[in-house]
């Protein structure tokens, strides 16, 4: 433990006293890691195509076809169980081959797809930038919610790297 965080502070990181593997007291992400292309469920809908690959901490979605509606083409992490009322905090850094917004949302797996307190549109550019939003969930699913990553407003390359769903 002492040579971990020690090994840390030289790293330019000082964590004394917490558990270098994530900490006893760090908030559980919800989510599967963002690196893994299994990880996400990539939607295709009517014209709308895009591709996934992960590149060493990132997942990179391309999208080759628009539709003219934005949500046709969405990176999904779904089976999601919030719990009603609930704060959940969503973290991630971005950046996008051009500048370009996409759609994040917390919303049901199943119809009607409502969103559950989550719906924003980060601009991004072309460096990473850190992305955070704070939402209270509000009818939820049982073990039936997702958060989507809307990609089809446009063409281009959009890249993630570190999506965290922490909550209670």
């Amino acid at each position: 433990m002492k040579l971990a965080s020690a090994l840390m502070c030289l790293a330019g990181l000082c964590v004394f006293g917490a558990d270098v593997a994530g900490g006893a007291d760090a908030p559980k992400n919800l989510l599967k890691p963002t690196n893994m292309v299994e990880s996400w469920r990539l939607e295709q809908n009517e014209t709308g195509n895009g591709s996934v690959k992960a590149d060493g901490e990132t997942a990179i979605f391309n999208v080759t076809e628009v539709s003219g509606t934005d949500w046709h083409v969405q990176a999904v992490q779904a089976d999601l169980d919030l719990v009603e009322g609930k704060e959940y905090t969503l973290t991630f850094q971005a950046k996008a081959d051009s500048a370009r917004s996409i759609g994040i949302n917390a919303m049901i797996d199943q119809e009607d797809w409502h969103q559950i307190g989550l719906g924003e549109e980060p601009f991004l550019g072309k460096e990473f930038d850190t992305y955070k939003f704070t939402f209270r969930a509000e009818n939820v699913a049982s073990k039936k919610n997702r958060i989507s990553v809307v990609l089809g407003g446009s063409k281009g390359i959009v890249t993630i790297k570190g999506m965290t769903l922490t909550g209670p």
